[in-house]
């Protein structure tokens, strides 16, 4: 089986098997009347366990990438690929119904609750939520922008519109840190925290591309624990915005992984980008 298949395939099972041992530590790793986490509960150690063991398999088989490579090799398998700029557009559409449903949230509780102990703490609790939802709505077209140069192979620098989730993700793990800062129990947030920081650092490591700072190795590692840990985190009963953006995270960053893990052999450039250096000669 071809690495891009099998390392997200085997990332997608692993997830699936993680969300199940979660599903069992939160029915049995706490106590039921003070929901503190029970000392040493084979539950929790087996999802520990089981997670550490994937990431370093993921670690080791991510690291046998390049260290480098170019904009125009390291997404040039999405070129004129339907179906990975469907996958795409369909994660971005998962960010738009979560935007929706936070919405809805907004309007049926007339406004969000405010929270924390200080003015800020308060004010930023106002604000946060209002900008999770508009840097959601404005993924949509950012991502389109994004897949589409993918689809045609535009091997442009900088493109900005890879950075509009990395800024959502920032929003949403500031939100989670005052939501749960406070929270003395770990194992209650603890998949959600590393879910949100596993993505960041995808996204972050896709936009380096763009940016004359590709890492094959660090993007296919963060993308799949992304992808790991959103699936493990969803057994947890977010809200149904946050479902969304972790199905976000597992669709995104796995076309993205399966991408780089199909790029042709380094010192063979794309066919457009060997005819436009033909053309300039």
């Amino acid at each position: 089986m071809r690495k891009h298949i099998l390392l997200p395939a085997l990332t997608l099972s692993g997830g699936a098997a993680g969300f199940i041992l979660r599903k069992w530590q939160l029915s049995s790793g706490f106590e039921a009347d003070t929901g503190l986490a029970l000392p040493h509960a084979p539950s929790a150690l087996a999802v520990a366990g089981f997670s550490a063991l994937l990431l370093l398999l993921l670690l080791f088989l991510s690291w046998r990438e390049e260290q480098q490579l170019p904009w125009e090799l390291a997404f040039s398998a999405g070129k004129e690929a339907p179906l990975a700029i469907t996958a795409l557009i369909l994660a971005a559409m998962l960010l738009l119904a979560g935007a929706g449903a936070e919405i809805v949230t907004y309007v049926v509780n007339g406004a969000f609750f405010l929270e924390g102990e200080t003015p800020f703490s308060r004010a930023a609790s106002a604000a946060l939520p209002p900008l999770r939802i508009a840097l959601s709505i404005g993924a949509l077209p950012c991502i389109f922008f994004w897949a589409r140069a993918l689809f045609r192979g535009d091997t442009r620098r900088e493109n900005a519109a890879a950075l509009e989730p990395c800024f959502l993700y920032c929003v949403w793990l500031i939100s989670t840190y005052q939501l749960r800062a406070a929270d003395p129990v770990v194992q209650d947030y603890l998949y959600e925290v590393l879910a949100i920081v596993a993505s960041l650092l995808g996204l972050y490591f896709i936009a380096g591309h763009s940016f004359g700072n590709g890492k094959p190795r660090q993007t296919v590692f963060f993308c799949l624990a992304g992808a790991y840990f959103s699936l493990v985190t969803l057994a947890d009963g977010h809200s149904l915005a946050d479902a969304f953006r972790y199905l976000f995270a597992v669709l995104y960053l796995t076309v993205h992984a399966a991408l780089i893990l199909n790029h042709p052999p380094v010192g063979k450039a794309p066919a457009k980008a060997e005819t436009e250096a033909d053309e300039n000669a």
